[in-house]
């Protein structure tokens, strides 16, 4: 099963740092022809972006925060932020201990295979996400530079 990823924009950030999603769920580009046909989500993350290169957990991460953020940009400005995350690819098995939740409407999931990965502040500065759903500390300096190089060879060479 491919990998998948989308992004959501987030409705607060509580005291205890645990993030709110917008309801109903408002979700953001992941890709250029998204306008044209809708589709919320990203099926792969491209091997290179700019000085990003390779195929490591981590520079999938950086490529994936960096699209969001490039395409997104002008609404996030506005927004209280966005959520990256990811599909884990687990499909559904019959029991009665499984809990099942439509994805997209098209096919069941277990509940929590997909993980929240990076919040996206409307300032453009980008935290991990512990426990599911809180915003930890803030991605590295070098990490924040090699995803706003991408952000910028998005914007040169893919529009």
């Amino acid at each position: 099963m491919p990998e998948r990823w989308d992004s959501i924009y987030v409705d607060r950030i509580e005291s205890t740092k645990r993030i709110y999603l917008t309801q109903p769920q408002e979700y953001g580009f992941m890709y250029m022809g998204q306008v044209e046909t809708s589709d919320r989500v990203r099926k792969s993350i491209p091997r290179e972006c700019g000085q990003i290169k390779g195929r490591s957990n981590e520079n999938k991460i950086l490529i994936a925060t960096a699209i969001t953020t490039a395409l997104n940009r002008n609404n996030l400005k506005s927004s209280k932020g966005l959520i990256v995350r990811r599909f884990k690819g687990q499909t559904p098995f019959p029991g009665l201990q499984t809990a099942l939740i439509k994805v997209h409407g098209k096919s069941l999931r277990v509940k929590g295979s997909t993980g929240w990965i990076v919040y996206i502040s409307p300032e453009e500065r980008f935290y991990s996400i512990v426990n599911g759903s809180y915003k930890d500390k803030e991605l590295t300096k070098q990490q924040s530079k090699m995803i706003h190089n991408c952000i910028e060879y998005i914007e040169n060479e893919w529009r």
